[in-house]
């Protein structure tokens, strides 16, 4: 990815979310995720290293009351919920950092090993829908895409800085779309390009196809490239055992195979964990309908050994 320079702050939120019936989001597959954790840990440290509005952050404190919860989170809204929702409960500490953090902030609050960790990957109901964050090519907004919304390059730069084979390779590698040659040869053709609208138009003008697809892989992709995901998301597998004790539960909820992937080389070959699942588990036909997430939400489970 071509280097980066410092960039200015935006702010944001997310869409089609599934509420209950006090308004706050229900996290995908909630039901599955609580009943693997409380089915086999009762005490010690629950992390939660993606935090967002602290769905399942609220559950464990229900289902687990022994346990002490960590919530993490790159993003300084979900940090501002979350701080709000959880400051009168001494049993849940919340810190804005990312996942590779985790063991550092563990130190600090008195903890050498965890006995869970649950990791939904991708984007959060705190970001999809606030356009002007610029993560959805279905409303107008600025590209920034950035889950701190603080530093590094913004959607913006890198689209208006990389050389064309630079963007092909983010959308092919990141986003896996095969037309990624030729849509990056009408950006650069037709940039500056600023607004998500303005980048979904080059894209539909240019590129035969199902436009949905096309554009949800291109996006998805900028956002991988801006937040460096998938080089935090190996960090993280590298070093989970090192701060997970024997007989932790760790879970991930992914949303495209990328991630999928590399969750379940890790509990396949890693030599640290046992599969609790050998197949990833999806949202029943009642949990999609209510909540379109949770259509390619994918959770798999496994025991540190």
């Amino acid at each position: 990815m071509c280097a980066e320079r410092p960039t200015k702050s935006h702010l944001y939120s997310s869409g089609h979310i599934r509420m209950d019936e006090t308004g706050t989001h229900v996290p995908v597959l909630l039901d599955s995720v609580v009943s693997f954790f409380s089915g086999g840990i009762t005490e010690g440290l629950l992390v939660d290293g993606t935090a967002g509005a602290g769905g399942h952050l609220a559950a464990f404190a229900e289902a687990l009351p022994k346990m002490s919860l960590l919530g993490v989170d790159r993003d300084p809204v979900a940090i501002s919920i979350l701080r709000s929702r959880f400051n009168q409960d001494s049993v849940v500490t919340v810190r804005q950092a990312s996942y590779t953090e985790i063991p550092a902030i563990m130190n600090e609050i008195g903890f050498t090993y965890a006995s869970g960790a649950l990791f939904d990957l991708g984007l959060s109901s705190i970001q999809l829908d606030d356009s002007s964050r610029g993560f959805s090519y279905r409303s107008d907004g600025p590209l920034d895409m950035r889950f701190d919304g603080s530093s590094g390059a913004t959607a913006d730069e890198l689209l208006n800085r990389c050389s064309e084979r630079e963007i092909a390779d983010i959308i092919y590698n990141y986003g896996e779309e095969g037309r990624s040659r030729r849509i990056a040869k009408a950006i650069v053709r037709e940039r500056p390009v600023h607004s998500t609208q303005e980048l979904a138009k080059i894209i539909r003008g240019n590129v035969r196809g199902n436009p949905v697809k096309i554009l949800s892989r291109v996006f998805q992709a900028l956002r991988i490239a801006v937040n460096r995901e998938l080089e935090q998301l190996d960090n993280l597998l590298e070093n989970l055992h090192t701060w997970t004790e024997s007989g932790a539960r760790i879970a991930f909820i992914t949303f495209h195979s990328l991630e999928d992937r590399k969750i379940k080389l890790l509990f396949r070959d890693s030599g640290y964990y046992s599969q609790f699942s050998p197949v990833w588990i999806v949202a029943d036909d009642n949990e999609r309908r209510e909540n379109p997430r949770a259509r390619s939400a994918r959770l798999r489970m496994g025991i540190r050994l």
